[in-house]
């Protein structure tokens, strides 16, 4: 877990992913199936290529939207990729938070064991 928080927090904004990467992670992101780096790379490729963004909408309505069919249900699939893709922005940074604050508390245990074998050899 330790090496996962440090992982995280070495990603910078500017990391570069090349568009035949970002199809092949499509289908991992559709099915909310990307880590935490590779889905930070994915949305911020995204964001900024616009021939990668249109290729992730025709993949995202032909899967939504068949299954939309079959349930013979009424919907707007562009609302829902900006959907999607906004809750997987949020998810994004609730994990990250969650991986920040499993650091520290992974570092507080750490300090409560010092201090507690340093209580222990000073009442000896």
């Amino acid at each position: 877990m330790l090496c996962d928080i440090m992982f995280i927090q070495d990603i910078g904004v500017g990391d570069t992913m090349d568009c035949k990467e970002f199809q092949r992670m499509i289908p991992g992101f559709l099915a909310d199936e990307l880590d935490n780096y590779s889905l930070e790379s994915f949305l911020n490729h995204m964001e900024s290529c616009r021939s990668c963004k249109e290729e992730l909408t025709i993949q995202f309505l032909i899967e939504t939207g068949i299954q939309r069919l079959e349930d013979g249900s009424t919907f707007n699939l562009t609302k829902e990729l900006k959907s999607t893709t906004n809750d997987a922005w949020v998810r994004l940074r609730m994990r990250k938070r969650l991986l920040k604050t499993a650091y520290f508390l992974q570092i507080m245990v750490v300090a409560e064991i010092i201090a507690a074998i340093a209580l222990s050899i000073a009442l000896r």
